[in-house]
């Protein structure tokens, strides 16, 4: 084997490890806030830096190498986002690759990865995050599934169907849609994701009519150029518009996107270079939109350069701009070519790459949503702009199916569906419903509370006065005895406990107080977690532990100048949101109702969903185990 052909397998090998392991720590759901992800990091940009080394560049490709490499750098310094320097290494570094090969490997890897992570997450080995929001006048609750949100999750799956269809290619037809579509609204129903399953739907489709459509035909040619430019001017054109009524309920079904992009548009500085955002008045006002964040977070040049990439690439691969040789027409040889006159000296053909064009621009309308296209192990479609840097950065001729011809007949399908239909009913039959479900308080997005709100006199009206007198109010009302007292006077022995009870209230100081300055109030919330206990009760209980303050000995609280009162808290009113929140108190809030019956029925629909996967897989692999055993057992006898 000759120093040549070692020095190119080092090279493939280097970037197929740096591509797999950071498609592995995505696939996983790690982001910069995990140290994991950060060695990963590490590793993968040691395996790139080889990479880059063993790889020869002319003078054009180093120049624009360099170029991305100052500017990603520079960006970075001013961002302290890592991502775009991960993004511009794995496309400098896809000069000689074949991104093919890369989404076969990247199918192995990742799609391993979401099955682990969300098969921990379901059983409780990992950290399964959720939210709780209202869906269609009801509650639901949202899973990530071992991800950062269900939306995440949904994005998760839909980069996994990405990885599928490219790498089938050609065999992606009627079935496979199907198969997709149904882990689709499967993953739907546990992420609530509307703009996963649309945009992901959106995509199956498109890639669809990619793969049996041969040739574009002009008309299509020029639409296939407006999704960019729709897309930037909706992203930069809509905030502004927010006066409108039909773009106020555009925001309202973004969950107000718009209106968090119109903020930062706005109030925050616009850079050549990036910068980080500074003074965001709360912690939910989030860039929801890709290239709004792109454009804040990099800066100008970057997003230009971004633009620029995809414009140039989307009419490439349309056939609007960009030619290569037909086969067969090379030279003037007087010869014809395969299909070609005599004397012909080559004739340009359009190269359309639909498949790759359906990736774009699915990858194109999820950035108006979320902020993750600007990451290249999330965003595949980024991976095609290898091809601006170094031309075509895949085989001419599709990969061969080292697998053979392996299709699962649809007996077999209908007896994995039955399998998965058993398992499903004999978990819904067997294992009990609870009656109700625990959930982390920091989860809501609202939560319902008794307030008391206590006048007193306040001689010296300053917040740290108030704050002595709040926390005498504290040690009474959560002596032992005082609310035990108030438990019983209540009726509610069975119902609540004296621990319950301590770990639901709060002590703070209303905004309004705060933003009048004169403190001379102050708040005792109780929030309403617990099952069984009506409204009445919440207000007996509380009008009952504010008697018992009031009559203990020292009390300065004075009957007349307590307030009971019910409210609704929302995380969005800031300071005013709920205490608990702040991560000095951790407790679990209980829902009970159509929201438990919903996860006991999501739990069924899981677990035989598990269950068809692994006769899948094992009816999958069974041919190829029987005829490893069968060749081997034929080399044996001779």
């Amino acid at each position: 084997m000759g120093i040549g052909v070692v020095k190119g397998r080092v090279k493939e090998l280097s970037y197929y490890i740096f591509f797999g392991l950071m498609v592995l720590a995505k696939g996983l759901g790690l982001d910069s806030g995990n140290r994991l992800y950060y060695l990963l990091s590490a590793i993968a940009c040691i395996c790139v830096g080889c990479k880059l080394v063993l790889t020869k560049y002319n003078y054009r490709q180093l120049g624009a190498m360099a170029l991305l490499c100052v500017i990603a750098f520079v960006a970075y310094r001013n961002s302290g986002r890592l991502g775009i320097i991960l993004t511009v290494l794995a496309v400098i570094g896809l000069k000689d690759m074949d991104i093919r090969k890369l989404f076969r490997l990247g199918l192995v890897i990742y799609g391993s990865a979401f099955a682990l992570t969300v098969w921990m997450a379901k059983t409780g080995i990992r950290l399964n995050p959720l939210d709780v929001h209202v869906k269609g006048g009801t509650e639901v609750i949202r899973w990530g599934m071992g991800y950062s949100t269900g939306n995440i999750f949904h994005v998760s799956y839909f980069i996994l169907t990405v990885f599928f269809c490219y790498t089938w290619e050609k065999r992606y037809g009627i079935k496979r849609f199907l198969l997709l579509m149904t882990g689709n609204l499967i993953v739907f129903l546990f992420s609530f994701s509307y703009t996963g399953i649309i945009v992901t739907t959106f995509y199956l489709i498109l890639n669809f009519y990619a793969v049996k459509r041969k040739r574009l035909c002009m008309a299509e040619r020029v639409v296939c150029q407006l999704p960019l430019p729709l897309c930037l001017i909706f992203s930069f054109a809509a905030p502004f518009l927010l006066d409108n009524p039909f773009v106020q309920e555009l925001n309202n079904m973004m969950q107000a996107r718009l209106a968090f992009s119109f903020y930062y548009l706005k109030n925050q500085p616009i850079t050549l270079f990036g910068t980080r955002m500074k003074d965001v008045p709360h912690f939910w006002i989030i860039m929801d939109n890709g290239y709004v964040y792109i454009f804040m977070t990099f800066g100008i040049v970057a997003f230009v350069l971004l633009c620029a990439g995809y414009a140039m690439l989307i009419a490439k691969y349309s056939g609007i701009w960009g030619c290569r040789r037909k086969a067969g027409y090379g030279k003037k040889t007087g010869r014809s070519g395969i299909g070609g006159e005599e004397g012909d000296a080559g004739r340009l053909v359009e190269e359309e790459r639909l498949q790759e064009l359906a990736i774009i621009f699915s990858f194109l309308l999820y950035g108006i949503m979320e902020q993750f296209i600007s990451n290249a192990f999330m965003n595949l479609s980024l991976l095609f702009l290898g091809e601006a840097l170094f031309g075509a950065c895949r085989a001419e001729r599709p990969m061969e199916n080292k697998w053979g011809n392996r299709e699962l007949g649809a007996r077999q399908w209908i007896c994995c569906g039955g399998i998965g239909c058993i398992a499903a009913a004999a978990y819904l039959v067997i294992v009990p419903a609870t009656e109700f479900i625990k959930v982390p308080l920091d989860s809501l997005m609202y939560v319902d509370a008794w307030s008391a709100e206590i006048k007193v006199e306040n001689g010296e009206n300053t917040k740290e006065a108030l704050k002595e007198v709040m926390n005498r109010c504290k040690l009474l009302t959560q002596q032992p005895e005082a609310v035990e007292n108030a438990i019983r006077n209540a009726g509610l022995e069975g119902k609540l406990s004296v621990e319950d009870a301590v770990a639901a209230m709060e002590y703070s100081i209303p905004i309004p107080v705060q933003s009048s300055r004169n403190y001379d109030r102050f708040r005792v919330r109780m929030l309403e977690l617990y099952c069984g206990m009506t409204e009445d009760e919440y207000g007996l209980f509380m009008t009952q532990l504010m008697q018992m303050a009031g009559g203990a000995e020292g009390s300065i609280l004075e009957p007349e100048n307590v307030s009971i009162y019910r409210e609704r808290v929302w995380k969005s009113t800031g300071e005013d949101r709920i205490e608990h929140i702040s991560g000095e108190k951790a407790y679990m809030v209980e829902k009970n109702g159509s929201i438990a019956k919903l996860e006991h029925l999501r739990s069924g629909i899981f677990y035989g969903v598990a269950a068809s996967v692994v006769f899948v897989l094992l009816a999958s692999l069974y041919p190829l185990i029987t005829n490893r055993f069968y060749m081997g057992a034929i080399r044996h006898e001779k």
